[in-house]
């Protein structure tokens, strides 16, 4: 429904429950129900971005059929370092929101193994290892980024340009701002996720 047509609607649904209506009532009353469905709506809306991001990995991995031996994630890991040109490891499994560093280790070191990383001693703290692409990892982060970039052309060819920029604003704003909690070094970003999480669910019970 169009918003203008839909906004008449709701005032006609309006003026015949109350016929003395006011634009001042209307629009409160309007409003007030907005947001007493923002909540379901954000939860949509997650579910929607949820169900996206499935569609694209499946996509992804679809194009790793055709090159045996290239895990998914570490296109991810690939994107990152060639960001940042150089990162330490930890630094590369905080950026990549993987909550569990082990997991984010035993990635590196297959990619190590499979050329596609170097790593040296961290000069500024001998315990750390820095990370960054070999010639062989950055010419397939080119390669990826090209064949996942006419992936996402054929899937969103059916959302309108004007909404595309819309929905990479919003997201980009929600990347922006949830992304330094969950990658906080001291861990206290994660702390804090988990009890606000806490007492949502104890309001619930």
């Amino acid at each position: 429904m169009q918003p203008l047509v839909e906004l008449i609607t709701s005032w006609q649904a309006y003026t015949e429950q109350f016929p003395d209506a006011s634009v001042e009532g209307f629009c409160y009353s309007y409003l007030l129900n907005v947001k007493k469905q923002s909540q379901h709506t954000d939860l949509q809306l997650a579910a929607q971005l949820g169900k996206a991001n499935s569609i694209f990995k499946t996509y992804y991995k679809l194009v790793l059929r055709q090159m045996p031996g290239i895990e998914l994630d570490w296109y991810y890991f690939l994107d990152i370092i060639g960001t940042k040109h150089e990162l330490r490891k930890t630094d590369i499994v905080s950026f990549t929101l993987l909550l569990e560093p082990t997991t984010g280790i035993d990635i590196l070191n297959r990619m190590l193994k499979a050329g596609l990383i170097s790593e040296r001693v961290d000069p500024a703290d001998k315990r750390a290892r820095l990370i960054k692409l070999t010639t062989q990892g950055n010419a397939l982060l080119i390669r990826l980024n090209l064949l996942f970039g006419q992936i996402a052309t054929l899937v969103l060819s059916s959302v309108y340009a004007d909404d595309k920029a819309v929905i990479s604003l919003a997201l980009s704003k929600l990347v922006h701002e949830q992304t330094p909690m969950v990658t906080a070094k001291s861990g206290k970003g994660i702390e804090s996720i988990e009890q606000v999480i806490k007492q949502l669910s104890e309001k619930s019970r």
